[in-house]
């Protein structure tokens, strides 16, 4: 029978609680929302969504855990914690740390994948390798929890006889899973302002989703402050010293998963942002002409962009491309590029109502707009 440790004699376990929760509910709002803005797009889910899913419900998992675990001493020193708490505070340390780990391993998988979707040729191979290099080491990290005794029930009851590995096996390898964990946060993080450089868009749009897609560097921050809470595991005393182990490990799939969603939430951001300009402001919209003209040139810019684009990959044949004097010789790039202007001017000067000869027409009523010479 199990005795409850009364949070009022257990400071670090309300640190535990109050910050395992909030990184939770955090991760729970970004996730939610990713959800509702793939759903509302009428977007599949793929499989970098079902992954960071994965990934929160692991979380999930962890956080409660270790919230029993609070609730049976931990934060408290170990001679310290009811006898009674030792095998099950053990089965729930075990879970807490393989799902915290296969978190992490889901989280930056997801990220990796979104990658993937967007990349060719030798960016795409070593992003692979990558995932595989993660994957591979987290997986392993989290078996050492059930395995790393003889018996293996000594894992989680210390009252068993046998053998454990030594702490410094445990130590050294979280090391090297916390380092390659570390390179391939800043790795996923800096690709993606490689991989904007191919698409036709606005410089600063550019810089925005770029910076967007590299949220990752903060995992990857909050990992290598990890690596150095590690080596208090010599020091024993498990739940008294690792508070700052539990704190940091767990916080790295927490950001990795925020961080991981923000990019496709630009969308959802940006339509919220539309209609509460339009809710906000709706007699501005109808009747101020300075905001009918630019609409009409943002309109505008969006059937020529469509246009430029569509020019860019072919689409637009040479036949549909006016021809200059007998030669009939395609345009170039640069031609096309002035088609699209002239355009756009046509479109802005159609929604003004300024007829292309240079006449303005209101009504039935036609002036000319031509202003004599002094």
């Amino acid at each position: 029978m199990v005795v409850y440790v009364p949070l009022a004699d257990n400071p670090r376990g309300v640190t535990i609680i109050a910050v395992l929760w909030v990184m939770t509910v955090l991760s729970t709002i970004f996730v939610a929302l990713r959800l509702y803005s793939k759903i509302t797009r009428t977007r599949h889910l793929w499989w970098d969504d079902y992954f960071i899913f994965a990934a929160w419900v692991l979380l999930v998992v962890s956080c409660s855990t270790t919230t029993a675990n609070a609730r049976l001493g931990f934060g408290l020193h170990t001679y310290e914690v009811p006898f009674e708490n030792l095998v099950p505070f053990g089965i729930q340390s075990n879970i807490s740390g393989f799902t915290s780990i296969l978190a992490v391993a889901c989280s930056k998988t997801s990220f990796g994948i979104t990658l993937l979707r967007l990349s060719d040729g030798w960016m795409k191979w070593f992003i692979i390798v990558l995932l595989v290099l993660l994957n591979l080491t987290h997986y392993t990290s989290s078996v050492f929890f059930w395995v790393s005794c003889n018996p293996p029930a000594k894992t989680w009851n210390p009252l068993l006889e046998g053998e454990c590995w030594p702490t410094s096996v445990t130590v050294n390898y979280s090391l090297f899973v916390g380092a390659c964990s570390a390179f391939c946060d800043f790795a996923l993080a800096l690709l993606p302002w490689r991989l904007l450089l191919r698409f036709n868009m606005y410089n600063r749009e550019k810089i925005g989703v770029a910076i967007c897609m590299s949220m990752g560097i903060f995992a990857g921050i909050t990992c290598i402050i990890k690596m150095t809470t590690i080596p208090l595991l010599y020091d024993g005393d498990f739940s008294y010293n690792s508070l700052p182990l539990v704190l940091w490990g767990f916080t790295e799939p927490s950001l990795t998963i925020i961080a991981a969603s923000i990019p496709v939430l630009r969308h959802l951001f940006r339509s919220f942002r539309r209609n509460d300009d339009s809710t906000l402001h709706p007699t501005l919209h109808h009747n101020d002409p300075t905001s009918t003209h630019a609409s009409a040139r943002a309109r505008a810019r969006t059937r020529g962009a469509a246009a430029g684009e569509a020019a860019d990959a072919g689409k637009i044949s040479a036949s549909d491309e006016p021809q200059h004097g007998e030669k009939g010789v395609e345009k170039s790039a640069r031609g096309n590029y002035q088609l699209q202007r002239e355009r756009l001017a046509a479109a802005v000067a159609a929604e003004k109502g300024i007829a292309v000869g240079g006449t303005e027409t209101s009504g039935t009523r036609t002036t000319s707009t031509a202003a004599s010479s002094p």
